[in-house]
């Protein structure tokens, strides 16, 4: 007997966010093959539920994700850094900068983007009153800089 798992049409919305900062409801719709009005009516649902959020830009509506307090604790990932690192190179291969020196700016603006996380991780922490902080920065710093040689 084969067990499995029945995924809902909310269960593929709710997967799609998870792989999105944003997306609005057209392009959702167009990307899960369902009928707009039965889209926003699981928006509202969600919305009210507040499993997602919704924002407007000039009258578009965007929905997202509601991330949990422990998911927003792990923002960067394998996936999300690679992520970044990709849209990164093509926004410079767009302007005709030579590979090579994609990756020494890459590599600048990783350091300037840890120092800027840096800042604000101690003063956070201090607030926390969090005794050990530089042990906890220092593991952090080595784990992203341990993902971004495997996303090499």
């Amino acid at each position: 007997m084969i067990v499995g798992t029945i995924k809902t049409g909310v269960d593929n919305l709710i997967e799609l966010l998870k792989n999105r900062e944003k997306i609005t409801i057209s392009d959702a719709a167009k990307e899960l093959k369902i009928n707009f009005k039965v889209l926003q009516k699981w928006v509202d649902f969600l919305v009210e539920e507040k499993i997602i959020g919704i924002e407007y830009k000039f009258t578009v509506p965007y929905i997202y994700l509601n991330r949990t307090k422990h998911e927003e604790e792990k923002i960067i990932s394998k996936r999300s850094l690679k992520l970044i690192k990709n849209n990164f190179k093509e926004r410079a291969k767009r302007k005709n900068i030579p590979e090579e020196q994609i990756n020494v700016l890459w590599n600048k603006k990783l350091e300037r983007e840890l120092e800027n996380q840096k800042e604000y991780f101690f003063r956070y922490a201090r607030l926390r009153k969090i005794s050990n902080v530089n042990e906890i920065w220092n593991d952090f710093y080595n784990k992203i800089k341990t993902l971004e040689k495997i996303s090499n």
